[in-house]
């Protein structure tokens, strides 16, 4: 069972031993809401693990509420891709009211990334002060039942120099009643390519890439505004013999989507030099496909 603190505003400048503790029963009363929480990722290239080990979430509402986990939740994000995602909350019993901000708390002794087969230690400034922020808000009315997904976009999110990583975490908070999956084909001709990773296809850097809007404008990781929302990796399907993708916890609106088979050239290094600020002649891109995402099914395109 998780540990739940309720922290006045001055109880902050204290250690838990000086807060109010209690725990959740199985039901909720007039003056309390529940909150499922979970967490999924946008995948990043020459990765074959990025470990992170969540210990405590932290909201700040009507009051300062921790959830201590009683073990950390270490995870492979690699593992939640598309639609799945691993619950860091489930059903957790939280007061009524209007809640600024989430804060997960993560070890940084515990988290890394491995690439190559090589296992790197995995540096999270923040990790220590103030844990990973997410600045979106939401509104737990009496008796209602909140489920919430976090996106680790581990493209924007990992940065690499002379061999050191960092976390430098971009994250998104989406109200699953309020998205769906974009489903898709990509052309065969496309993956093949013999242009694709310079001449060299590894089958690590065919991605699909989505853009808010119609018509938007197509273009790799630059940290600016036109940046893509999020991304999913292109695996070959060998009952249907097709290359298909899955972009999960989408939510409702227009977007572009445009299939890149050099993402593994879209790097984030710290001093911004990667080869992803010199613009699309290091990544190529397909045109971009318009596609809506609605509440009621999932969208399903084809990327030729």
């Amino acid at each position: 069972m998780n540990k739940i603190f309720a922290l006045p505003a001055l109880a902050l400048l204290y250690t838990l031993t000086a807060c109010d503790g209690s725990s959740g029963g199985s039901s909720g009363g007039d003056d309390e809401a529940r909150l499922s929480l979970g967490i999924t990722d946008g995948p990043v290239e020459n990765a074959s693990a990025v470990v992170i080990s969540f210990t405590s979430i932290e909201l700040k509402g009507p009051e300062t509420t921790l959830i201590e986990f009683e073990e950390a939740k270490t995870l492979n994000l690699l593992d939640f891709q598309g639609e799945d995602r691993s619950l860091l909350l489930d059903d957790q019993l939280l007061a009524v009211g209007d809640y600024q901000w989430i804060r997960l708390g993560v070890n940084e002794a515990d988290s890394y990334i491995i690439i190559n087969g090589i296992q790197h230690a995995l540096s999270i400034p923040s990790s220590a002060k103030s844990g990973l922020k997410l600045n979106r808000g939401f509104t737990a009315g009496a008796g209602s039942s909140n489920n919430f997904t976090i996106e680790f976009d581990l493209r924007k999110s990992v940065h690499e120099q002379s061999g050191s990583y960092k976390l430098r975490p971009t994250l998104r908070l989406v109200d699953n009643l309020d998205v769906n999956s974009i489903k898709g084909v990509v052309a065969a001709n496309l993956v093949t390519d013999v242009a694709c990773n310079n001449g060299d296809n590894n089958d690590m850097g065919n991605v699909v890439y989505l853009f808010s809007g119609h018509d938007a404008a197509i273009q790799d990781i630059q940290g600016n505004d036109g940046d893509p929302l999020t991304s999913a990796t292109v695996s070959y399907n060998s009952s249907s013999e097709q290359y298909q993708f899955t972009l999960g916890f989408i939510p409702v609106g227009d977007y572009s989507v445009a299939f890149s088979c050099d993402a593994s050239l879209d790097i984030n290094t710290e001093d911004n030099s990667a080869a992803n600020t010199q613009g699309n002649d290091v990544v190529s891109f397909t045109a971009g496909v318009n596609v809506s995402v609605t509440a009621d099914s999932a969208a399903n395109i084809t990327i030729n």
